[in-house]
This record gives structure tokens, sequence and C-alpha cells, in this order.
């Protein structure tokens, strides 16, 4: 979205993901994105990239024009197969590894929509005070750069005191819906 001859404006929101069947409505959100001509960057933290390829592709999603930041596939300490639109960082615990890495391949994507997947799986791993931190630092820097961000949490009382925390820097806050 541009203004009339102004800077980008971004569009920081949280989204909910709905209790039940979350990756099909996930999907659909994704598969929303992708219509607009901007790439995709998406951190991984609650599912491994493979799982979520797999998945969006399932439900029509050209996962090619995706490019994922792969937080949980090297838990286990074994190295995951190199891919061409994956970087995989060793730990979902390493959330300042994570910011530096999203910051590094925004900037190689150009202006991507960058979406969290998902600050409650971040907050199983690090609690919720340093998970509201490394949100604070990414908004700001996606608002710095004029890029729009999505920041997932579950509908569960930790995603709520999630969205409380954060409410004060993302622009709307919007509840995914299971496609019929």
């Amino acid at each position: 979205m541009e203004t009339q001859g102004g800077p980008r404006l971004s569009r920081l929101q949280v989204i909910v993901a709905p209790a039940e069947r979350p990756l099909e409505a996930l999907a659909a959100h994704v598969r929303a994105l992708q219509r607009e001509p901007r790439p995709l960057l998406y951190l991984a933290a609650d599912r491994p990239y493979r799982t979520l390829a797999a998945a969006f592709h399932a439900a029509g999603i050209d996962t090619s024009q995706i490019h994922f930041l792969d937080a949980v596939s090297s838990i286990d300490g074994k190295a995951p197969d190199r891919e061409a639109n994956v970087t995989f960082v060793p730990s979902p615990t390493m959330l300042e590894m994570m910011a530096m890495r999203l910051e590094q391949l925004a900037s190689r994507l150009g202006s991507p929509h960058v979406i969290i997947d998902s600050l409650s799986t971040l907050a199983l791993y690090s609690g919720p005070g340093p998970v509201q931190q490394f949100s604070h630092y990414v908004a700001n820097r996606l608002r710095a750069r004029g890029l729009a961000g999505d920041f997932l949490v579950g509908g569960t009382q930790e995603g709520r005191a999630l969205r409380e925390r954060i409410a004060g820097y993302v622009d709307r806050e919007v509840e995914l819906e299971v496609p019929a």
C-alpha cells in the first residue's frame, strides 16, 4: 500500500488462530496474502517447514514463493536438508538470531509480508517477557522499513495474555476463521 507520493505504510496485526483446524485457517490467510504483489517471509516456530509446506501445498499454495525461516527443524540436533527457500535457525530459543535473520531476509527479499508463527509457541520456549521484547523489536524494524507483518497467537489464555502485551504496537487484531 502506497500513499500518494509518500513512503510505504506498514500494517502490523495480531492474528488469532482458531482452536479447531488452525492450519486450514492459516492456509486460507496465506493464500489471500499471496494475491498481493509481494513475497512472503514466514517464521516457522510452531511447526517445521516440511509440515507447513506439505499442508500449504495441499491447500493449493505455491510454497516456492514463500521464504521460510525455520526455528524448529534443528531442535533434534540433526542438520535439516538445505532448501533454496528455507533458512534454518538452530533453536526457537534464539530470539536475537531470529530477529537478525528476519532483517537479513527481509532486506534480501525486498518488501516481504512477514508472518511470525507463533508468539504463543515462542513463549513456551522462552517465556512471555522475552517474546514481548522480541515482537516489539521486530515490530519496530518492520515499521522502520514500511513492511507489513502478522504476529500469530493461539486462542488460549496464554495467547490472550500475549495479545495484551503487544496490543500497543500493532494496528489491529484479526481472528481467523476456518474456511467452509
